[in-house]
């Protein structure tokens, strides 16, 4: 089965750094990119892709940021269940526990090193969000 993910990120260099990453992954995967979060939640809303099985969201994007796309997603029925990971450089715990109280599942922290980058978003993708508790402690929310 093929897993689909929805990854919400302005910068070009960053996509395709992402879109590598996923090149040695075993299962089969759909990787669709939306640049901007009024793009995302019209593609969400609208179905233009299918519902995806997880979204990658960045925080800091032109027209609607992460935090207005994690809240809207949140507040609609058929996108509450989406898994969410925020996908950002800051490592703010502030800003980590801002994003935990507004309903994201996981909190990857983008590493500078391609190799820790790439194994830090396949195990965000591993994770069999049927089974595992969508919103686990604090502890275990950030992945870097």
């Amino acid at each position: 089965m093929t897993k689909t993910i929805l990854l919400a990120e302005d910068d070009e260099d960053d996509f395709l750094l992402f879109k590598e990453s996923l090149k040695d992954y075993q299962a089969p995967l759909k990787l669709n990119w939306v640049k901007d979060g009024d793009e995302l939640m019209r593609a969400l809303r609208e179905e233009i892709s299918g519902i995806p099985d997880l979204v990658f969201l960045d925080i800091n994007m032109p027209r609607r940021n992460g935090f207005e796309c994690l809240s809207d997603i949140r507040q609609d029925q058929r996108l509450k269940h989406i898994p969410v990971i925020i996908y950002s450089t800051s490592k703010d715990t502030a800003l980590v526990s801002w994003m935990y109280n507004s309903g994201a599942n996981l909190y990857l922290c983008k590493p500078t090193d391609f190799q820790q980058l790439k194994s830090a978003i396949l195990r965000a993708i591993e994770i069999d969000w049927r089974t595992r508790t969508p919103y686990p402690p604090l502890e275990q929310f950030v992945i870097d």
